[in-house]
């Protein structure tokens, strides 16, 4: 190894070694040569035997480039479609107003003589709302504007085609709100809604602070915007319960479309249901929780895996043992939520007499079952209804302790409820038939709605709180009107039940869309039949409006004013300023007997409308519901003029004033 090691190093000294060809030549040194030695020469031998050969770098795979972002679903036509419909359904208002024959009304209301704009409108404002249901992307104010023309086009169309607001009873609290702004206090022994006061004192407020002293035009659109307000509370409920884009707009037209129940007309009752919907949100919403075992996994624990399953009792036992989970907000936002949902609680109370009863016991079954923290809710709600019971309305409810414990005689109640009702002509008859057959499909639809809502989240909560209300039945004897609050208490749970039957339905087959969208738009012209069934003899014009404001304005304080029939504005001003007459047997209106209890009531003053008319021909008058002639409260008028007892003063078709006709004094007086 080292002579070879020599000859090599050594052939460049001599000038007959062979040299490289020249085609290669050798790179130049990095440095002078030296002189190798025998360890230099061992360095290079073991550095040629130890090094690793330069390596070539491998060549990467190539890299599938990132996969592109999914390309955003076409709009479309919905971009334009919803909102052309919209507008063509407001811009369709107008005609149909100008074309409805409001004289030509019947026992089947609004209906019959609704123009086909009328009914082109809401077929289009249907449309603007399924429209953009399907849009591939929803778009969240255009929702909101769809459902907003739905309204108008459905509960604001009597509004839109009747000259005046519609409904008694909204004048009738118009007047109690005119006896409160007087001067400021309430009268004594007139109406026992006088002892929830909270709704008349508010605007007398709004009404002396704007500087007014009618509110004729609060009354005529004032139940659109309480639907759309209760169409909110729905909405944000059912965002809480449901999840999901498109559910909750459907549970909000669920409850619009199902609401025939005329609760929201100018009234406490309205306000009442506002403040129900915003402590059931912050309940089911941001305070809501659920029981959890102590791994945090929801519903009832098992004690290891392919464990026989506990009894039912056993199971109920440790879900009632187990500690509600806490809500994820912050302590400010949650003390924020707990202090607006106590002045709901406080505020209802004052506002009406059922509602607080119904907030309570829907609250204390979601406390019974852990559904949501703050339970010192519940106390401050029975302590607001204690203390406005003891204090403020005390004097009304001890003379009225039935109205609490409840009355013996239930079959009294059913028959207020419900048998009395079916009364008046055909199409009378038919309105109050199709008001009883679309609670029970609604409870239906809500039944299925809680087995799905069941078998997803196992969870029967909802169902129940739908029930709560009925439990008034048994501890009230609110009269007939008593059924309609406790389905209307119920309403919201059950449409937003009822809607997630029908998403369901939908992820079943998705061809049950089309049938669905036509379902929706047989509904709401349902609302207009159902709702406007008593249009005949609920609706009021201008010119009686007047007439009536006269009558209080030449009529001396004390004097009694009274209509023939409990129909029209006969109270929107003089409450407790004009006697409203006194109680006699077999005449709860003029009307059951006319002359026998004209003459008895002798009243100073005596009123008949057009809807007294049409109050007698279409729904009847008398305990056994009699249906009148044409013309007969003319002839009614006439027979009081001809005993000398009575002249006109005021006639304008068949609205008529009659005052006692004067005495003349005596001889020497």
């Amino acid at each position: 190894m080292t002579s070879t090691d020599g000859r090599s190093a050594g052939s460049a000294r001599y000038p007959g070694a062979p040299q490289p060809p020249p085609a290669r030549p050798a790179p130049p040194p990095a440095r002078p040569p030296v002189r190798p030695g025998p360890r230099a020469a061992e360095a290079r031998v073991e550095g040629a035997t130890t090094a690793l050969p330069t390596q070539r770098p491998r060549p990467r795979p190539r890299q599938a480039p990132p996969p592109a972002p999914p390309a955003e679903p076409s709009v479309g036509i919905f971009r334009w479609l919803s909102p052309l419909l919209a507008l063509a359904a407001v811009a369709l208002l107008p005609v149909a107003a100008a074309t409805t024959d409001l004289a030509a009304l019947d026992g089947w209301g609004l209906a019959r003589v609704l123009g086909p704009a009328g009914w082109a409108s809401l077929l289009c404002a249907v449309g603007a709302c399924a429209v953009e249901l399907w849009s591939p992307r929803p778009r969240i104010p255009m929702l909101g504007a769809a459902t907003a023309v739905l309204i108008l086009c459905s509960f604001g169309m009597p509004s839109v085609v009747e000259p005046a607001a519609r409904f008694t009873t909204a004048w009738l609290i118009s007047g109690f709100v005119d006896s409160v702004a007087g001067d400021g206090t309430l009268p004594q022994g007139v109406d026992a809604r006088f002892y929830n006061p909270a709704f008349f004192a508010q605007w007398a407020f709004f009404r002396d602070a704007g500087g007014v002293t009618q509110l004729d035009s609060v009354l005529r659109w004032f139940p659109p915007v309480i639907a759309g307000v209760w169409g909110i509370g729905v909405y944000a409920l059912a965002r809480s319960m449901l999840g999901g884009t498109r559910a909750p707009w459907v549970a909000a037209w669920l409850f619009l479309g199902l609401n025939w129940i005329e609760q929201d007309y100018f009234s406490p009752q309205a306000i009442g249901i506002v403040l129900m919907l915003t402590v059931l949100t912050f309940a089911l919403g941001p305070l809501a929780t659920r029981r959890t075992d102590a791994a945090g996994v929801p519903g009832w624990p098992a004690p290891h895996t392919g464990a026989k399953r506990l009894p039912l009792w056993r199971r109920w036992i440790v879900a009632a043992k187990t500690p509600p989970n806490r809500p994820s907000l912050p302590p400010r936002q949650l003390l924020l939520i707990y202090f607006c949902a106590a002045l709901c609680l406080i505020a209802v109370a004052p506002e009406h007499q059922l509602t607080p009863f119904a907030i309570i016991g829907q609250l204390v079954l979601l406390a019974i079952v852990g559904r949501f923290r703050g339970r010192g809710l519940v106390m401050i709600a029975i302590l607001a209804v204690v203390v406005w019971l003891l204090i403020a309305s005390r004097e009304f409810w001890i003379n009225q302790l039935s109205l609490i414990t409840g009355s013996s005689d239930s079959g009294s109640a059913i028959q207020a409820g419900v048998a009395d009702r079916l009364a008046g002509d055909t199409g009378q008859v038919a309105v109050k038939y199709l008001r009883i057959l679309v609670p029970g499909c609604t409870w239906l639809l809500a039944i299925f709605g809680a087995w799905v809502y069941w078998r997803r989240r196992r969870d029967l909560v909802p169902i129940a709180l739908a029930a709560v209300p009925m439990g008034m039945a048994a501890v009230q004897s609110y009269g007939g009107e008593l059924f309609i609050r406790i389905v209307l208490y119920g309403l919201p749970i059950l449409a937003i039940l009822g809607a997630d039957a029908l998403r369901a339905l939908v992820r079943w087959r998705r061809g049950m869309e089309y049938v669905l969208a036509v379902g929706m738009a047989l509904l709401f012209g349902s609302i207009i039949l159902i709702r406007g069934g008593n249009e005949a003899y609920m609706i009021v014009y201008p010119d009686e409006v007047a007439m009536v404001r006269e009558v209080y304005a030449t009529t001396p304080p004390g004097s009694s004013v009274i209509p023939l029939i409990n129909v029209g504005p006969y109270a929107l001003e003089g409450v407790g300023t004009f006697s409203g007459g006194k109680n006699i047997e077999g005449c709860a209106q003029l009307a059951d007997d006319p002359i026998r209890c004209v003459t008895e009531e002798d009243p100073d003053v005596l009123l008949t409308f057009d809807s007294v008319e049409a109050s007698g021909r279409f729904l009847g008058t008398g305990e056994h519901k009699t249906l009148q002639p044409p013309g007969w409260s003319l002839q009614v008028v006439q027979e009081l003029v001809a005993s000398g007892k009575y002249v006109i003063t005021y006639q304008n078709g068949y609205d008529v004033v009659l005052r006692k006709t004067p005495t003349a004094p005596p001889p020497g007086g």
